[in-house]
């Protein structure tokens, strides 16, 4: 019993020793909270040369309508339907004898009307020499000249008809009045064709207009950038155009304006505009619509931050801002066009400023973040392929 009363007595002992040694030793420091980490870019103010992307819908540079001038049976039809023809290419074959007919009838009178001016002017040569010896009088040679200048005239007009007559002639047989590529036939063999029957159609495909319309706030603001960016003028000419295709590819051929109205079309607010494209495969044909890419002529400077940094709420876009004590702040930012991964900065931002590009969800506005800088992953042609439209 008395054994067991000392070994309790040892353990309390320890026991108390072991909460003196605790109560007298320093605390354990607590956990310092580890910062969010996010990854920055830093804006910088690039040389750039904006593209702009506008729709626009071909149109054959000629559209020809082919219609019958004459009336008469339609013989044949030489050409195969959706072929490209020559100018010159005869299309189709109205019966000639009707014309035929007309033209001989017409030769005819033409002859009479030589035989009548050839008597006429005999007989007046014989009056002439008849009037001063007194044998006819005055009144007879008067009646003799009116005869010549009479027949004479009906020549001219046997002439005209007979040239009228081959003309309609000429017209049962149909050319075309144009290289290009022709329509299906809007009339049969046998049937009977009237004048200004359609025929068919016939568009030149080669060169191809595209036609294009720019709003004209677009168009000012164009004007305006250009004035302060050229240190000249600048012209239609120097204004290049790219064409991307309704697959997405790109054609081949780069084009150019040659028509700008003189005159906003007030119903829209757009300025008609025409460009022009060599079509030597004949790639485009009329009523596609297709991809305009408008490059300015002139390079400037802007600040561009990536697209991944811009977030929008209900005051508008705005980006994450690290200070130099890498504390997050909030900064309402007024943005341009987009060029490529980039977006443009009008305002709201300073070139050499770090933004948040990822890591967002992690943040707010006050805090202190612990800032990694991004890798940039080179992106091609980032700097001239805006995706903004003009119109």
């Amino acid at each position: 019993m008395a054994a067991q009363t000392v070994s309790k007595f040892k353990w309390g002992i320890l026991f108390i020793a072991g909460l003196q040694l605790t109560a007298c030793g320093e605390a354990p420091a607590p956990r310092q909270a580890m910062l969010p980490s996010v990854i920055v870019n830093t804006a910088k103010t690039e040389e750039i040369q904006s593209k702009t992307e506008i729709v626009g819908r071909t149109n054959a540079s000629e559209d020809v309508t082919i219609k019958s001038q004459i009336q008469g049976q339609l013989l044949k039809r030489t050409f195969v339907e959706g072929d490209d023809v020559e100018a010159g290419d005869l299309l189709f074959e109205i019966d000639p004898a009707t014309y035929v007919a007309e033209l001989a009838q017409q030769k005819a009178v033409l002859k009479q009307a030589f035989a009548s001016r050839d008597v006429a002017v005999m007989n007046w040569e014989r009056g002439r020499r008849l009037l001063p010896d007194g044998m006819i009088s005055a009144q007879d040679m008067d009646e003799l000249t009116t005869r010549k200048l009479t027949t004479a005239a009906g020549v001219v007009q046997a002439e005209a008809a007979v040239q009228g007559a081959e003309l309609q002639l000429s017209y049962t047989k149909v050319y075309a009045p144009i290289s290009g590529r022709i329509s299906n036939a809007m009339v049969s063999t046998g049937d009977i064709i009237t004048p200004n029957s359609d025929m068919a159609n016939l568009v030149q495909l080669q060169p191809m207009w595209v036609n294009f319309q720019v709003a004209e706030r677009a168009l000012i603001n164009a004007k305006q950038n250009f004035s302060k960016a050229a240190d000249r003028e600048i012209q239609i000419s120097d204004i290049v155009i790219s064409l991307r295709l309704p697959n997405g590819s790109m054609f081949n051929e780069t084009g150019f304006i040659d028509f700008v109205s003189n005159r906003v079309d007030a119903a829209t607010g757009t300025l008609p505009i025409r460009a022009t494209f060599k079509n030597g495969e004949k790639m485009m044909l009329p009523g596609m619509f297709v991809t305009l890419v408008i490059e300015s002529p002139v390079k400037e400077n802007a600040l561009l931050i990536p697209q991944a940094a811009v977030q929008e709420d209900q005051q508008g876009r705005f980006v994450m801002v690290l200070n130099d004590q890498d504390m997050v702040e909030k900064r309402i930012v007024e943005l341009g066009e987009r060029f490529g991964i980039d977006w443009r900065v009008i305002s709201g931002l300073n070139d050499g400023e770090r933004i948040v590009v990822d890591g967002l969800q992690k943040i707010r506005p006050g805090i202190q973040v612990k800032a990694v800088e991004q890798e940039v992953v080179p992106f091609q042609d980032t700097k001239s392929s805006p995706n903004n439209n003009a119109s």
